[in-house]
């Protein structure tokens, strides 16, 4: 498995950020061959962040995400520029241990 973590600054309102991901990103995501998960964490207690996590089978399907929401994030921008939250870091890697219910 591989995951990438990507973390987003800028969101005043993490229910407004979440509904574009419901109304598209999700479904492309979950279309990409390799999907596993993706999940959208509202990390902004000291501020305006969130994180997403996208878990993947292979490198080749999680970089393939990359691009599927690089693409996404710039039409989200060029679309809502006032509101559109910006990605300010992303992390890739090999999961290395993990567990289910």
């Amino acid at each position: 498995m591989y995951a990438t973590l990507r973390e987003y600054e800028g969101i005043k309102d993490p229910a407004q950020a979440t509904q574009p991901l419901l109304d598209g990103l999700l479904a492309e995501m979950q279309a990409l061959p390799g999907f596993i998960a993706y999940y959208f964490v509202d990390v902004g207690e000291a501020g305006d962040r969130m994180i997403s996590l996208s878990v993947f089978e292979s490198s080749e399907a999680a970089e393939e995400s990359n691009r599927v929401a690089a693409g996404w994030v710039a039409r989200w921008l060029a679309e809502h520029p006032q509101s559109a939250p910006t990605t300010s870091r992303v992390d890739a890697g090999p999961v290395m241990a993990s567990a289910t219910a």
